[in-house]
């Protein structure tokens, strides 16, 4: 049977969102910075099913303010020309895990031959080319990573939330990358596609790729792509659309969780997707566009169990940022999402997420939001299963 399944409205306030970023050394062969985050937001849900036979009932929720999200990152420039670039980051609370600080992202930048490498010859046309970067990272795959929340770093979104399907990978591994500046440029990268050291015997390796372009100077175009296979492995999983580590940003709402009122797509164990977007961004014009379209599918989400049922959905976004003055903004947004496939039978379910609000700069530091948004779900099957639990 098809239904509308879900609605979903909300407004939420950022009460506060701050950033600082201090530098502690500036020696000659050696900077240091520490940057901190901070946010506090109060959120007013609602939620109801609008089933035109009965559902289950949605339980009512009440006003309130949510925990407050902190980051410490901590950032190193090193050698002569500053060839070198570490960084790493913590998060202070998050959604995950609200009293306990653990670690994010942890990586090298190599942009120029270290000092003491100078006498091999061979690395200097190498590294006049691109930047080498090893470690744990969030991988660059899409762009929509310039418009997103991720925990208390907030201040690039020009809203609240995120996107209803939203890529997001910390992994570990290597990539390597074109000097930025050019009109054009790429990158390449090779990870365990897992968020965490995984040694488990099937575990495939993932490969991600990006390439930009700029047309005309306002206008960049990029695409990307994303590929594992961790069919072999009843452990490992990718999860590009399900790990994101800080939480997403709306609480409580469709049984809560890490990611509530988020779509999910697949298992994450053979894995294939792909993303292309469109910026527009002119200094000299108050209005900022960006959208994006991709398609993900997962060919065998059972893994080495028996059989092998395929998932598939496409997902797409369109932004808007109007500066009404220099502190002052107002933003839209539409993002989607509908499924094709889901445990091999075709679906006609569709998802989609509207956000209306804007921000005020109080100071260069900090910033207040405001965000009304209205998400529905429609067309799916009675017990698919598209987020943390069950769509219809």
């Amino acid at each position: 049977m098809k239904r509308i399944a879900l609605l979903t409205i909300a407004m939420l306030f950022v009460a506060v969102a701050a950033n600082a970023q201090v530098k502690v050394s500036d020696s000659e062969d050696t900077k240091l910075y520490i940057t901190l985050n901070t946010v506090g937001t109060m959120q007013t849900l609602d939620q109801k099913n609008v089933f035109d036979t009965k559902g289950a009932k949605l339980p009512d929720l009440t006003s309130g303010m949510q925990t407050a999200f902190g980051d410490l990152g901590f950032l190193g420039k090193f050698g002569k020309n500053q060839e070198i670039e570490m960084y790493f980051d913590l998060y202070l609370a998050s959604r995950n895990h609200p009293s306990t600080t653990y670690g994010d992202q942890g990586y090298l930048i190599l942009h120029g031959v270290p000092e003491n490498l100078e006498s091999l010859k061979f690395l200097k046309p190498i590294l006049s080319k691109v930047d080498f970067k090893a470690g744990a990272f969030l991988i660059d795959y899409g762009d929509q990573l310039e418009h997103r929340s991720n925990n208390a770093i907030v201040q690039k979104n020009p809203l609240v939330g995120n996107f209803v399907i939203d890529p997001n990978l910390v992994s570990i591994g290597g990539e390597i990358m074109s000097k930025p500046g050019a009109r054009y440029g790429w990158l390449a990268g090779v990870t365990n596609g897992t968020n965490t050291e995984d040694y488990s015997v099937g575990r495939g390796i993932a490969y991600n790729g990006k390439a930009w372009f700029y047309p005309v100077k306002p206008l960049r175009v990029s695409g990307s792509i994303f590929n594992v296979n961790h069919s072999d492995s009843a452990t490992s999983t990718a999860t590009l659309f399900s790990g994101n580590r800080s939480g997403e940003r709306y609480g409580a709402v469709l049984g809560g969780g890490q990611a509530p009122g988020d779509i999910l797509p697949g298992k994450g164990k053979r894995l294939l997707a792909y993303q292309g977007d469109v910026t527009f961004d002119s200094a000299a014009l108050p209005l900022k566009l960006y959208g994006h379209y991709g398609m993900t599918e997962d060919r065998d989400t059972n893994g080495p169990a028996v059989g092998r049922p395929e998932e598939c959905w496409k997902y797409y976004a369109a932004e808007a940022k109007f500066n009404l003055s220099s502190t002052l903004y107002a933003a839209a947004r539409y993002s989607g999402a509908q499924a094709m496939k889901l445990n091999n039978i075709d679906s006609n379910g569709k998802v989609g997420r509207i956000q209306i609000g804007g921000g005020l700069w109080l100071t260069k530091n900090m910033l207040v939001k405001a965000e009304w948004v209205d998400q529905k779900y429609r067309g799916f099957a009675t017990g698919d299963v598209v987020n943390n639990g069950v769509a219809a």
